[in-house]
């Protein structure tokens, strides 16, 4: 497998992180793992290769980080191991500094609880 990533992932399905589209709320899926270059997401829409997605990261309400904006581009995406689920590769492509900040603090909790 050619691995290009850049930052290391962090397993992130048992967290539960809901990921939702930034432009009409809607659920886009669940972060399967996550890091500051990107994310696996599972979902239930099939997406396309080059689009591109602006996105909110649901963190967990113990923590008290908010969502975390991020925009993405689509890398790839393969049929799940279930009925009407995908599995997509996304790169981050565009988060503000203080998001960025934001979601260090999140890989930082979810790498001290897996």
């Amino acid at each position: 497998m050619d691995d290009r990533r850049k930052s290391n992932r962090i397993d992130a399905y048992d967290a539960g992180l809901q990921v939702i589209n930034s432009i009409d709320d809607s659920a886009m899926g669940i972060v399967c793992n996550l890091s500051a270059g990107g994310m696996m997401l599972i979902t239930q829409r099939e997406l396309f290769a080059d689009g591109v997605l602006q996105l909110k990261i649901q963190t967990p309400s113990s923590l008290d980080l908010g969502d975390i904006p991020v925009g993405v581009k689509i890398l790839w995406c393969q049929p799940a191991n279930s009925p009407d689920e995908y599995w997509a590769g996304l790169k981050t492509i565009d988060i503000a500094d203080a998001d960025m900040q934001t979601l260090l603090r999140l890989l930082t909790y979810l790498s001290a609880t897996a």
